[in-house]
Protein backbone atom coordinates (compact mmCIF):
# COMPACT_ATOMS: atom_id res chain seq x y z
CA UNK A 1 0.00 0.00 0.00
CA UNK A 2 1.00 3.62 -0.75
CA UNK A 3 1.87 6.06 2.28
CA UNK A 4 1.89 9.61 2.22
CA UNK A 5 4.51 10.91 4.53
CA UNK A 6 3.40 13.82 7.29
CA UNK A 7 4.43 17.48 6.61
CA UNK A 8 5.59 16.98 9.71
CA UNK A 9 7.80 14.97 9.00
CA UNK A 10 8.82 16.66 5.56
CA UNK A 11 9.35 19.91 8.00
CA UNK A 12 11.49 18.48 10.31
CA UNK A 13 13.47 17.04 7.32
CA UNK A 14 13.99 20.53 5.61
CA UNK A 15 15.42 21.76 8.93
CA UNK A 16 17.93 18.93 8.68
CA UNK A 17 18.53 19.74 5.31
CA UNK A 18 20.89 22.95 6.00
CA UNK A 19 23.63 21.11 6.37
CA UNK A 20 23.32 19.75 2.74
CA UNK A 21 23.59 23.29 1.06
CA UNK A 22 26.96 23.70 2.02
CA UNK A 23 28.17 19.86 1.32
CA UNK A 24 29.38 18.91 -2.28
CA UNK A 25 26.97 16.13 -4.02
CA UNK A 26 23.06 16.36 -4.45
CA UNK A 27 22.77 19.59 -2.09
CA UNK A 28 25.25 21.72 -3.19
CA UNK A 29 24.04 24.98 -5.45
CA UNK A 30 26.18 27.39 -7.21
CA UNK A 31 25.81 31.03 -8.51
CA UNK A 32 24.74 29.65 -11.97
CA UNK A 33 21.55 27.70 -10.69
CA UNK A 34 20.50 30.75 -9.48
CA UNK A 35 20.43 29.44 -5.49
CA UNK A 36 20.24 31.74 -3.35
CA UNK A 37 22.67 31.36 0.05
CA UNK A 38 22.61 28.44 2.01
CA UNK A 39 19.00 27.04 0.76
CA UNK A 40 18.72 23.56 -0.62
CA UNK A 41 17.50 24.08 -4.62
CA UNK A 42 15.25 21.71 -5.97
CA UNK A 43 14.21 21.73 -9.55
CA UNK A 44 11.05 20.39 -10.68
CA UNK A 45 10.15 19.34 -14.78
CA UNK A 46 6.93 19.02 -16.66
CA UNK A 47 5.82 17.48 -19.37
CA UNK A 48 4.64 21.07 -20.66
CA UNK A 49 5.44 23.90 -18.81
CA UNK A 50 2.59 26.24 -20.20
CA UNK A 51 -0.21 23.68 -19.63
CA UNK A 52 -2.84 24.64 -17.26
CA UNK A 53 -2.32 21.19 -14.88
CA UNK A 54 1.20 21.80 -14.80
CA UNK A 55 0.79 25.41 -13.71
CA UNK A 56 -1.33 24.46 -10.55
CA UNK A 57 0.96 21.62 -9.82
CA UNK A 58 3.68 24.36 -9.87
CA UNK A 59 1.79 26.26 -7.19
CA UNK A 60 1.44 23.32 -5.49
CA UNK A 61 5.29 22.88 -5.29
CA UNK A 62 5.91 26.57 -4.69
CA UNK A 63 3.74 26.61 -1.54
CA UNK A 64 5.53 23.84 -0.18
CA UNK A 65 8.82 25.08 -1.20
CA UNK A 66 7.53 27.88 0.51
CA UNK A 67 6.87 26.29 3.68
CA UNK A 68 10.02 23.71 4.16
CA UNK A 69 12.59 26.54 3.09
CA UNK A 70 13.46 24.95 -0.62
CA UNK A 71 14.62 27.04 -3.50
CA UNK A 72 12.25 25.96 -5.88
CA UNK A 73 13.46 26.44 -10.32
CA UNK A 74 10.42 25.03 -12.86
CA UNK A 75 10.59 24.17 -15.97
CA UNK A 76 9.38 21.84 -18.55
CA UNK A 77 9.47 21.66 -22.73
CA UNK A 78 7.30 23.66 -24.73
CA UNK A 79 4.76 20.86 -25.34
CA UNK A 80 4.77 17.20 -24.89
CA UNK A 81 5.80 16.06 -28.11
CA UNK A 82 9.12 17.96 -27.55
CA UNK A 83 11.17 15.28 -26.24
CA UNK A 84 14.56 16.61 -26.77
CA UNK A 85 13.61 20.02 -25.21
CA UNK A 86 12.99 17.85 -22.21
CA UNK A 87 16.20 16.36 -22.30
CA UNK A 88 18.14 19.02 -22.26
CA UNK A 89 16.58 20.46 -19.65
CA UNK A 90 16.97 17.49 -17.74
CA UNK A 91 20.39 17.34 -17.91
CA UNK A 92 20.91 21.03 -17.40
CA UNK A 93 18.94 20.32 -13.87
CA UNK A 94 21.42 17.24 -13.23
CA UNK A 95 24.73 19.69 -14.23
CA UNK A 96 23.72 22.53 -11.49
CA UNK A 97 23.64 19.65 -8.70
CA UNK A 98 20.10 20.14 -6.43
CA UNK A 99 19.35 18.83 -3.74
CA UNK A 100 16.64 16.68 -5.69
CA UNK A 101 14.90 16.77 -8.82
CA UNK A 102 11.27 16.07 -9.84
CA UNK A 103 10.31 14.38 -13.36
CA UNK A 104 6.92 14.12 -15.10
CA UNK A 105 8.91 12.46 -18.21
CA UNK A 106 7.70 13.02 -21.55
CA UNK A 107 9.38 9.85 -22.47
CA UNK A 108 10.47 7.75 -19.62
CA UNK A 109 12.65 6.07 -22.05
CA UNK A 110 14.18 9.00 -23.30
CA UNK A 111 16.14 10.10 -20.07
CA UNK A 112 17.28 7.08 -18.46
CA UNK A 113 20.58 8.26 -19.91
CA UNK A 114 20.63 11.31 -18.03
CA UNK A 115 18.91 10.18 -14.48
CA UNK A 116 21.71 7.45 -14.52
CA UNK A 117 23.71 10.68 -14.84
CA UNK A 118 21.66 11.65 -11.45
CA UNK A 119 21.91 8.58 -9.83
CA UNK A 120 25.67 8.33 -10.05
CA UNK A 121 25.55 12.49 -9.21
CA UNK A 122 23.68 11.12 -5.81
CA UNK A 123 20.82 13.25 -6.67
CA UNK A 124 17.28 12.14 -5.78
CA UNK A 125 14.51 12.12 -8.42
CA UNK A 126 10.55 12.41 -7.42
CA UNK A 127 8.69 11.05 -9.99
CA UNK A 128 5.03 13.70 -10.00
CA UNK A 129 2.01 13.38 -12.46
CA UNK A 130 2.73 10.59 -15.13
CA UNK A 131 6.53 9.84 -13.19
CA UNK A 132 8.90 7.80 -14.68
CA UNK A 133 7.15 4.65 -15.31
CA UNK A 134 9.71 1.40 -16.00
CA UNK A 135 12.64 3.73 -14.78
CA UNK A 136 15.77 1.65 -14.85
CA UNK A 137 18.20 3.77 -13.32
CA UNK A 138 17.39 3.52 -10.26
CA UNK A 139 17.37 7.78 -9.75
CA UNK A 140 13.93 7.49 -9.34
CA UNK A 141 13.31 7.09 -5.69
CA UNK A 142 9.12 7.46 -5.43
CA UNK A 143 6.56 9.16 -6.92
CA UNK A 144 3.39 11.95 -6.22
CA UNK A 145 0.78 10.91 -8.75
CA UNK A 146 -2.85 9.81 -9.33
CA UNK A 147 -3.55 6.00 -9.89
CA UNK A 148 -4.08 6.24 -13.05
CA UNK A 149 -5.22 2.93 -13.71
CA UNK A 150 -8.30 3.05 -10.71
CA UNK A 151 -8.57 6.68 -12.20
CA UNK A 152 -9.24 5.75 -15.49
CA UNK A 153 -11.58 2.57 -14.06
CA UNK A 154 -13.04 5.81 -11.55
CA UNK A 155 -14.71 7.29 -15.12
CA UNK A 156 -15.79 4.07 -16.83
CA UNK A 157 -17.90 3.19 -13.80
CA UNK A 158 -19.83 6.53 -13.70
CA UNK A 159 -20.49 6.22 -17.50
CA UNK A 160 -21.48 2.51 -17.37
CA UNK A 161 -23.89 3.03 -14.36
CA UNK A 162 -25.65 6.03 -16.03
CA UNK A 163 -28.96 4.53 -16.94
CA UNK A 164 -29.35 6.53 -20.36
CA UNK A 165 -26.02 5.19 -21.57
CA UNK A 166 -26.85 1.86 -20.48
CA UNK A 167 -30.64 1.89 -22.53
CA UNK A 168 -28.03 3.03 -25.94
CA UNK A 169 -25.33 0.55 -25.71
CA UNK A 170 -28.17 -2.26 -24.90
CA UNK A 171 -29.45 -1.32 -28.00
CA UNK A 172 -26.41 -2.53 -29.80
CA UNK A 173 -26.29 -5.72 -32.25
CA UNK A 174 -23.97 -7.50 -33.73
CA UNK A 175 -25.22 -6.15 -36.83
CA UNK A 176 -25.05 -2.80 -35.27
CA UNK A 177 -22.61 -2.71 -32.66
CA UNK A 178 -22.86 0.27 -29.64
CA UNK A 179 -19.43 1.79 -29.81
CA UNK A 180 -17.52 3.58 -27.01
CA UNK A 181 -14.83 5.77 -28.40
CA UNK A 182 -11.87 6.69 -26.14
CA UNK A 183 -9.40 9.79 -27.56
CA UNK A 184 -5.55 8.81 -26.03
CA UNK A 185 -3.67 11.73 -26.55
CA UNK A 186 -0.60 9.42 -26.94
CA UNK A 187 0.06 5.87 -26.02
CA UNK A 188 3.70 5.90 -25.03
CA UNK A 189 2.97 8.81 -22.03
CA UNK A 190 2.95 6.69 -18.68
CA UNK A 191 0.08 8.42 -16.78
CA UNK A 192 -2.41 8.49 -20.20
CA UNK A 193 -1.36 4.74 -21.22
CA UNK A 194 -2.49 3.66 -17.00
CA UNK A 195 -5.39 6.38 -17.66
CA UNK A 196 -7.17 4.11 -20.47
CA UNK A 197 -5.65 0.46 -19.20
CA UNK A 198 -8.17 1.36 -16.22
CA UNK A 199 -10.48 2.82 -18.68
CA UNK A 200 -10.92 0.13 -20.69
CA UNK A 201 -10.75 -2.85 -18.20
CA UNK A 202 -13.36 -0.98 -15.95
CA UNK A 203 -15.58 -0.78 -18.85
CA UNK A 204 -15.20 -4.49 -20.14
CA UNK A 205 -15.73 -5.46 -16.60
CA UNK A 206 -18.71 -3.53 -15.94
CA UNK A 207 -20.55 -4.06 -19.12
CA UNK A 208 -20.69 -7.89 -19.66
CA UNK A 209 -22.26 -7.59 -16.26
CA UNK A 210 -25.57 -6.14 -18.45
CA UNK A 211 -27.63 -8.73 -19.63
CA UNK A 212 -26.95 -10.29 -22.71
CA UNK A 213 -22.93 -8.46 -22.93
CA UNK A 214 -21.26 -11.34 -21.42
CA UNK A 215 -18.33 -12.07 -23.76
CA UNK A 216 -19.89 -9.81 -26.31
CA UNK A 217 -17.39 -6.46 -26.12
CA UNK A 218 -15.01 -6.15 -28.17
CA UNK A 219 -11.78 -3.69 -27.87
CA UNK A 220 -9.72 -2.33 -30.78
CA UNK A 221 -8.07 0.84 -32.92
CA UNK A 222 -4.58 0.38 -31.41
CA UNK A 223 -2.17 -2.63 -30.48
CA UNK A 224 -1.68 -1.38 -27.13
CA UNK A 225 -5.48 -1.84 -26.55
CA UNK A 226 -7.10 -4.58 -28.18
CA UNK A 227 -8.97 -7.58 -26.68
CA UNK A 228 -11.11 -9.50 -29.16
CA UNK A 229 -14.26 -10.30 -27.73
CA UNK A 230 -15.83 -14.58 -27.31
CA UNK A 231 -18.77 -14.25 -29.13
CA UNK A 232 -19.93 -11.83 -32.35
CA UNK A 233 -19.39 -7.87 -30.69
CA UNK A 234 -22.61 -6.09 -29.24
CA UNK A 235 -20.26 -3.48 -28.01
CA UNK A 236 -16.79 -2.25 -29.46
CA UNK A 237 -14.88 0.14 -27.47
CA UNK A 238 -12.48 2.00 -30.05
CA UNK A 239 -8.97 4.02 -29.12
CA UNK A 240 -8.06 6.50 -31.32
CA UNK A 241 -4.48 7.66 -31.18
CA UNK A 242 -3.76 10.99 -33.21
CA UNK A 243 -0.47 10.60 -35.32
CA UNK A 244 1.13 13.68 -32.94
CA UNK A 245 0.39 15.54 -29.52
CA UNK A 246 -0.17 18.69 -31.65
CA UNK A 247 -3.49 20.37 -30.72
CA UNK A 248 -4.47 20.45 -34.52
CA UNK A 249 -4.09 16.97 -34.76
CA UNK A 250 -5.90 15.66 -31.45
CA UNK A 251 -8.94 18.07 -33.11
CA UNK A 252 -9.06 15.99 -36.08
CA UNK A 253 -8.71 12.75 -34.37
CA UNK A 254 -11.85 13.49 -32.46
CA UNK A 255 -13.67 14.74 -35.27
CA UNK A 256 -12.82 11.16 -36.91
CA UNK A 257 -14.11 9.44 -33.69
CA UNK A 258 -17.18 11.65 -33.29
CA UNK A 259 -18.53 10.83 -36.99
CA UNK A 260 -18.27 6.76 -35.81
CA UNK A 261 -21.38 4.91 -36.73
CA UNK A 262 -23.26 3.74 -33.58
CA UNK A 263 -21.41 6.05 -31.19
CA UNK A 264 -22.75 6.24 -27.86
CA UNK A 265 -19.99 7.90 -25.37
CA UNK A 266 -16.19 9.47 -25.83
CA UNK A 267 -14.00 9.51 -23.35
CA UNK A 268 -11.31 12.12 -23.44
CA UNK A 269 -8.43 10.70 -21.81
CA UNK A 270 -6.54 13.82 -20.69
CA UNK A 271 -7.03 17.98 -20.50
CA UNK A 272 -5.37 18.36 -24.32
CA UNK A 273 -8.04 15.73 -25.69
CA UNK A 274 -10.96 17.41 -24.27
CA UNK A 275 -10.10 20.70 -25.45
CA UNK A 276 -10.07 19.26 -28.75
CA UNK A 277 -13.26 17.65 -28.56
CA UNK A 278 -14.49 20.88 -27.17
CA UNK A 279 -13.44 22.30 -30.56
CA UNK A 280 -14.43 19.85 -32.64
CA UNK A 281 -18.00 20.50 -31.45
CA UNK A 282 -18.00 24.33 -31.36
CA UNK A 283 -16.91 25.16 -28.27
CA UNK A 284 -19.40 21.96 -26.93
CA UNK A 285 -23.05 23.63 -28.35
CA UNK A 286 -23.03 20.64 -30.71
CA UNK A 287 -23.14 18.51 -27.45
CA UNK A 288 -26.19 20.10 -26.65
CA UNK A 289 -28.65 17.80 -24.89
CA UNK A 290 -31.34 19.35 -26.30
CA UNK A 291 -30.46 20.34 -29.81
CA UNK A 292 -27.00 19.62 -30.67
CA UNK A 293 -25.75 17.73 -33.85
CA UNK A 294 -23.83 15.11 -30.87
CA UNK A 295 -26.51 15.37 -28.68
CA UNK A 296 -27.41 11.59 -27.99
CA UNK A 297 -23.38 11.01 -27.39
CA UNK A 298 -22.34 11.46 -23.68
CA UNK A 299 -18.95 12.53 -23.53
CA UNK A 300 -16.75 12.21 -20.26
CA UNK A 301 -13.53 13.50 -19.54
CA UNK A 302 -10.16 14.00 -17.41
CA UNK A 303 -8.88 17.02 -15.71
CA UNK A 304 -10.34 20.11 -15.58
CA UNK A 305 -9.80 23.90 -16.91
CA UNK A 306 -12.32 26.78 -17.83
CA UNK A 307 -13.87 24.80 -21.09
CA UNK A 308 -14.24 21.55 -19.46
CA UNK A 309 -15.93 22.74 -16.42
CA UNK A 310 -18.14 24.81 -18.52
CA UNK A 311 -19.28 21.96 -20.81
CA UNK A 312 -19.49 20.28 -17.39
CA UNK A 313 -21.47 22.50 -15.93
CA UNK A 314 -24.02 22.71 -18.99
CA UNK A 315 -24.67 18.87 -19.22
CA UNK A 316 -22.60 19.45 -22.43
CA UNK A 317 -20.46 16.82 -20.83
CA UNK A 318 -21.90 13.59 -18.53
CA UNK A 319 -18.96 13.98 -16.68
CA UNK A 320 -15.10 14.18 -15.63
CA UNK A 321 -12.81 12.77 -13.17
CA UNK A 322 -10.34 15.26 -11.90
CA UNK A 323 -6.96 14.62 -10.07
CA UNK A 324 -5.34 16.88 -7.74
CA UNK A 325 -2.41 18.61 -9.37
CA UNK A 326 -1.67 21.07 -6.62
CA UNK A 327 -1.47 18.12 -4.19
CA UNK A 328 0.68 16.27 -6.54
CA UNK A 329 3.49 19.12 -7.15
CA UNK A 330 3.25 19.94 -2.91
CA UNK A 331 3.61 16.44 -2.51
CA UNK A 332 6.52 16.03 -4.92
CA UNK A 333 8.60 18.92 -3.59
CA UNK A 334 7.57 17.39 0.20
CA UNK A 335 9.12 13.97 -0.80
CA UNK A 336 12.41 15.64 -2.99
CA UNK A 337 13.17 17.12 0.34
CA UNK A 338 12.96 14.24 2.78
CA UNK A 339 14.89 12.11 -0.27
CA UNK A 340 17.62 14.79 -0.37
CA UNK A 341 17.50 14.39 3.46
CA UNK A 342 17.92 10.65 2.96
CA UNK A 343 14.84 9.12 4.71
CA UNK A 344 13.11 6.75 3.25
CA UNK A 345 10.33 7.64 1.05
CA UNK A 346 7.52 5.84 -0.60
CA UNK A 347 4.76 6.72 -3.24
CA UNK A 348 2.07 9.11 -2.41
CA UNK A 349 -1.12 8.98 -4.34
CA UNK A 350 -2.95 11.90 -4.91
CA UNK A 351 -6.40 10.21 -5.69
CA UNK A 352 -8.95 11.00 -8.73
CA UNK A 353 -12.63 12.30 -8.07
CA UNK A 354 -16.32 11.96 -10.56
CA UNK A 355 -17.28 15.59 -11.08
CA UNK A 356 -20.81 16.15 -13.01
CA UNK A 357 -23.37 18.73 -13.42
CA UNK A 358 -24.83 17.55 -9.72
CA UNK A 359 -21.91 18.08 -7.73
CA UNK A 360 -18.96 20.86 -9.79
CA UNK A 361 -19.66 23.19 -7.53
CA UNK A 362 -19.57 21.44 -3.99
CA UNK A 363 -16.67 22.43 -1.97
CA UNK A 364 -14.93 19.12 -1.76
CA UNK A 365 -14.96 19.45 -5.69
CA UNK A 366 -14.33 22.81 -6.54
CA UNK A 367 -11.57 23.43 -4.95
CA UNK A 368 -10.20 20.55 -7.19
CA UNK A 369 -11.26 22.18 -10.31
CA UNK A 370 -7.77 24.26 -11.40
CA UNK A 371 -8.45 26.82 -14.63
Amino acid sequence: MRTRRTLAAALSAAVMLGALAGCGGSGSTSDSSGASGDKPKVIIISKSYQNQFYQAAFKGAQDAADALGVELTTNGPDAESNIPQQVEQLASAVNQKPAAIALAASDPNAVQDTLAQAKSAGIPVIGFDSGVPGDTSGAVVATAATDNEAAGGNVATNLIANADVQKKLLEGTTDNPAVIGVLAQDSTSGSIVQRVNGFVDTAVTELEKLPGLSGAVDVSGQEKWTKQSSSPAKVKIVVTVPPTTSQSDIQAAATTVLATDGLVSLFAANQDAVNAVISATGDATELNRESGKYKDIAVVGFDAGASQKAAVASGAFLGSVTQDPYQMGYQAVTLAVAAANGDAVADVDTGSHWYDKSNINDEQISILLYD
